[in-house]
């Protein structure tokens, strides 16, 4: 048993006082020596890499690196390397009148069949240009002078398009992609062209079948390779 007259010992620094309904038996010594946690210690500042260094991939090529998005503008641009004169590139409109000679008459390097097509397109245009000059006499005959004025105008709009043709048309044989397309749109417009044309009886109807055969032609696996 404990003495009552022993005097309490001194609360050791750092040590909790009791609580009521937990009091340490009498001589209790609270343990020494315990180590505190080590301070927290911030991690190193961020270093920028070195000059040329390069982050690992994953297979994938990178941002501004050859095969990323889009393919090579020399693969895709460029145009077919046959041709004997130096053509625009495929992606672009075209339009100049430097060499244009050259660039009518010349087929150098471009497939026959594509060949074909391109002189039936020019064709076509020529036969529109015709087709509505002939076309003022036939109107004039059935109707009068009234119609000739018309008729006239029909020839200047003929005379627009043909030139437009015969662009697009060299453009093709150029390797151009836009210009199958436009004038795969312009084919399927001949075809509704012709049966008009041909129930009406009017002489359109020559150069619309030939405008078919010739979009017909530019679809054919030897000219497909022209464009690849």
């Amino acid at each position: 048993m404990s003495n009552p007259n022993e005097a309490p010992q001194p609360q050791q620094p750092g040590a909790q006082p009791p609580q009521p309904g937990n009091v340490p038996p009498a001589g209790y010594q609270p343990p020494q020596g315990i180590p505190e946690p080590p301070s927290y210690q911030a991690p190193p500042s961020y270093q920028q890499p070195a000059p040329g260094y390069q982050a690992p991939g994953l297979g994938y090529p990178q941002p501004g690196q050859p095969g990323y998005g889009m393919p090579q503008a020399g693969a895709s641009t460029a145009p077919p390397a046959g041709l004997s004169y130096p053509a625009p590139a495929r992606n672009t409109f075209g339009l100049h009148f430097k060499n244009v000679a050259q660039r009518f008459q010349d087929t150098t390097g471009v497939p026959q069949q594509l060949t074909v097509s391109y002189w039936l397109w020019v064709a076509a245009a020529a036969l529109g240009v015709v087709a509505s000059f002939i076309n003022i006499f036939t109107v004039r005959g059935l109707f009068g002078e009234m119609m000739v004025g018309p008729g006239i105008v029909g020839l200047i709009f003929s005379l627009i398009f043909a030139a437009l043709y015969i662009f697009i048309a060299i453009r093709l044989k150029e390797g151009s992609r836009w210009a199958r397309l436009v004038l795969t749109i312009l084919g399927a417009l001949a075809v509704f062209s012709l049966l008009f044309q041909v129930i009406t009886l009017n002489l359109n109807f020559i150069g619309s079948a030939v405008a078919v055969a010739a979009a017909v032609l530019m679809w054919l696996p030897e000219s497909k390779r022209h464009f690849a």
